[in-house]
This record gives structure tokens, sequence and C-alpha cells, in this order.
């Protein structure tokens, strides 16, 4: 090789390590970071064929863990398997040791390494491993992370070895260069490989931390406990479902994997706000409270006593008569109104005929049956929510948004907040809290909307309503739809890709 030969190697050498080398420190995926790492050794050296294993601790003792293979003369289907880091094999031995290997010949191995080539898999395939260049992967403190495995140098890269004479024409040895400059890449690649690893599990620090954090607020309420984590699993499902739709505005749209977990973190912390909702309110279970029933039972069974030593001394008149007669009825309809769901017309009339009933306190003071908190309680129309009680529930969306503008999100988790704070607007602009509508709301946020409106609907019983089964909860979707509120395309993905069904799954 002249001189300009070998400078026009040498730059090629220095381009392609920088090419490689940026795209690697971007790399924030393990899998894809191993799988550039072995294709790119196997192209510089222009190999057919080779393999990358981890190091990793199984019941305090090191394993090599098969993790990715290439083989470009054949099709190999991949199946993870395990060696010890002993020197019982190849690849072991090189962990073992820290040396890196160049057997020019693997049915020639040098008799002082003790190894033998094992050619099982060779068989399996068909195919004929003639040399190899096995280099261990150390980190900065020396110790070994991976095994980079690469196998047949050939004197032309795309040429596929099919026949015997190709493995006998084609195949050359690894030159010594070569080996040292594969050892630097492994090495860098080592550091890079530790950094994306501890970002991996910095990321699921953080998950783990939100998932317990969100879990511990929502059990305040035993009633809705599990709710965001639902909604989270539902919004990773829709996603998905939305990169595979091939109809409608919205089927060349992918989700990144990035914002996939955007979106999944929007989802867990749409209702994160709730932690400042009183718990009078949000605990609340009926239209009254037990004490307050219990209080109201007392007050009826008091002045029944009364009406009694009333009519035994024969001081009662007619309007008392016709009180005592109805007092028993008035507490059993109280009593079973406190836990509707929902009241008729005639159940209001009725509370307005029990509103209007005086009786004589002890002191000989007319006070009212049920004083006006309780008959405006009794009187909610549906639910168990006063109007008042309903409007600072509603707060939590701005309590969410509040504790949410507070957290430094980096670049890939920007729009969290964004997506969360919108799931209760809707298309028409008569949501809450900011009365947004559609074009002002991401499509992100509008799914969620979908979703959270699904899973409250379909979650375990309220004491104020059943759950309902999926084919009525997705007929009250339809009639959101129909009504202007949810976005009618991402309705229709949700039903035709069946993403509600996660939920059974799980």
């Amino acid at each position: 090789m002249n001189n300009n030969e070998t400078i026009n190697k040498l730059k090629y050498t220095i381009m392609q390590l920088n090419k490689i080398g940026m795209a690697l420190s971007q790399e924030k995926d393990t899998y894809k970071l191993l799988e550039s790492i072995l294709e790119f050794a196997m192209e510089f050296t222009k190999s057919d064929a080779g393999s990358l294993y981890t190091v990793e601790e199984k019941e305090e003792k090191k394993i090599l863990k098969f993790a990715i293979t290439r083989n470009n003369s054949r099709e190999i289907k991949f199946k993870e398997f395990a060696l010890n880091v002993d020197k019982n094999s190849i690849a072991g031995y090189a962990a073992y040791t820290g040396d890196y290997l160049n057997l020019k010949n693997v049915k020639e191995i040098p008799r002082e390494l003790s190894l033998k080539y094992n050619d099982s898999f060779d068989k399996i395939i068909n195919y004929k491993t003639i040399n190899m260049l096995v280099v261990p992967m150390k980190d900065f403190e020396g110790n070994v992370i991976g095994i980079l495995q690469i196998i047949n140098k050939k004197k032309d890269y795309n040429k596929k070895l099919n026949s015997e004479d190709d493995f006998q024409n084609y195949i050359i040895p690894y030159e010594n260069e070569e080996a040292e400059m594969v050892i630097s890449i492994a090495s860098q690649v080592a550091v890079l490989f530790q950094r994306v690893k501890l970002y991996e599990k910095i990321e699921m620090l953080f998950k783990s931390f939100m998932e317990t954090m969100v879990a511990t607020i929502d059990a305040r309420n035993p009633e809705t406990a599990g709710h965001s984590k639902r909604v989270a699993i539902l919004a990773l499902r829709f996603a998905k479902s939305i990169n595979n739709v091939d109809y409608g505005s919205y089927k060349d749209y992918v989700f990144s994997n990035e914002e996939l977990m955007e979106f999944y973190y929007a989802a867990l912390l749409h209702d994160i706000g709730k932690i400042g909702i009183s718990e009078n309110v949000l605990l609340k279970k009926n239209r009254l409270t037990n004490d307050r029933i219990g209080s109201i039972i007392y007050r009826f069974k008091f002045i029944k006593k009364n009406l009694e030593i009333k009519e035994f001394k024969n001081l009662i008149n007619e309007e008392e008569k016709g009180i005592y007669n109805k007092l028993d009825e008035y507490l059993d309809f109280i009593v079973q109104t406190n836990t509707k769901g929902y009241i008729t017309e005639e159940e209001e009339e009725k509370l307005e005929e029990i509103k209007k009933v005086k009786y004589e306190d002890y002191d000989g003071e007319l006070k009212l049956l049920i004083d006006d908190f309780e008959f405006k309680n009794l009187k909610i129309k549906r639910g168990n929510l006063t109007q008042e009680e309903r409007k600072h529930i509603e707060k939590h969306v701005i309590y969410t948004d509040q504790i949410l503008k507070k957290i430094n999100w980096v670049e890939n988790l920007k729009n969290v907040r964004s997506i969360a704070i919108s799931h209760h607007e809707k298309c028409n602009g008569t949501g809450y809290p900011f009365k947004l509508k559609k074009e002002q709301v991401s499509f992100k946020g509008r799914m969620l909307t979908i979703l959270d409106i699904f899973e409250a609907l379909t979650a375990r019983d309220r004491a104020y309503r059943k759950a309902l089964d999926v084919n009525k909860a997705l007929n009250i979707l339809k009639s959101e739809v129909e009504r202007g509120y949810l976005d009618s395309e991402l309705y229709e993905i949700f039903i035709k890709e069946k993403v509600y069904k996660v939920l059974e799954e799980k």
C-alpha cells in the first residue's frame, strides 16, 4: 500500500469514526446503540457476521448475555442464551481475561489458550466460521461490560458467502491495526453504553416515583384509586393505535418513543391537582354524610317522641297529627334519596313538601324539619355534589397546572403540562377551566379527554352510580361526540382500534 492509499484510508477511517461517534453519542436506546456498534464494526472491518454480548450479574455471578447478532450471508433467528464469564468459551475467555483475541483460524487456536471453537451453530445454519476478532468492551475503570465478536473478514464487504469456494477465496485475516481500532471503538462505546444505562435507570427512577406519587394521591379516594394509572395505560395504547391507522387525518402521524412517554406522563399526572381538593368534597360518597343522616334520624325520633307525649296528654293538634303520621315516610324517603344517583321531578316536589314542615323544639321554638343545607344537598339533581362543591373540585385542573408549571421539564417532556390540563376541555368550548375550543387544544389533549371520560364511566362502582359496561360507556361517548364535546375522528379511532380493550388485557 503506497502513501496516498494509506492517507486516504486514514482519512476514511477518521471520517467514519467521527460519523459513528456523533451517532452513538446521541443514541438513548441501549438496543439501538449495541446494534449500531456491531454494524459499524462489521462494516469497518468488512466482516460477514458478528455478535455482541453484555455482562450481567445473576445470582452473584457474572454471565455473558447474548444481546444481538448479524450475518450478511445467512438469515438467523435470534435466540437468547447466556455464557459464563470463564475460560471455557471464546467470548467468556475474553470477558474473563480482558484480553482481545485475533483468531486467524478457529480450528487452529493456540494450544496455550486451551480453547476449542464450538461449530454446532455453524452446522445448523450451513455456515463456516474461519476467523474471528473478539474484543472486550471496557468502561473507564477497566471493567469488561460486554464482548464484541466479529467473524469472517472479507475482501469485499458486499459479497455473500454461499459456497465452499467463497469461504476459501474471499476470507482474509484481520490486521492488527484493525484490531486496535476496534478495541478503541469498543472502549468508547462501553462508556456511552454505561451512560445510556444510567440514563435508563434515571428514567425508571423518575417513572416509578411519579407512579408511586400519583397512586398515593389517588388512594385518598378509595372509589377512584387507580384511575390515573389506568388512564395512562389507555393513553399508551391509544397513541400506538394512532401509529398504526391507515385512515383519517392522523394516518401519517407517528408518536416517537419520546412522545409516547410524554403522553404517558401527561395521562398519569392529569389529576395530580386533586391533592389540593378538600377531603370533605373529594371523599363525599352521598348527598349527606353518615353523621348528618344520623343527626336527621335522631331529630325525627325526638319529634316523634315529643308528639307521642303530646298525644298522651291530649295536647296534640290536627296539624301535628298529620306530621306524626308522615314522619316515618319522610325519614325513609330522605335516607333513600341520600344515596341516589339521580332524582326525578316528583322526588324534588316531595323534598319541597318536607322542607316546608316545621316542628316545635324542646324550648318551644319552631324549626324546619330539614334545614337549608340538608335540603340543598338532598335536592342535587345528579350525583352528590352541590354547585359550589363541583366548582371546588373542578379547581383540581388549576392546581394541576400550578404543580406541573413548577417542574423543570426536559425538552422531550415539555408538553406534559399543556396536555394534562386540557382533559376537561370540550371541542365546542363548554369545558373547563379555560373554555378552550377544539383548535386551541392539542389532539393529544383531546385524546386524553376521551380516555378520562371512558375510564371514569367504566371504573368500579361509585356511591352515587354503578360502573357501566363497555357498550354503555361507548354509547355515552358517542352522544358526547354528537353534542360537539369530543373529537369525532379520535373517537372513531378509539372505537375501531378497540383501544378500551387494553384494560381487559391488564
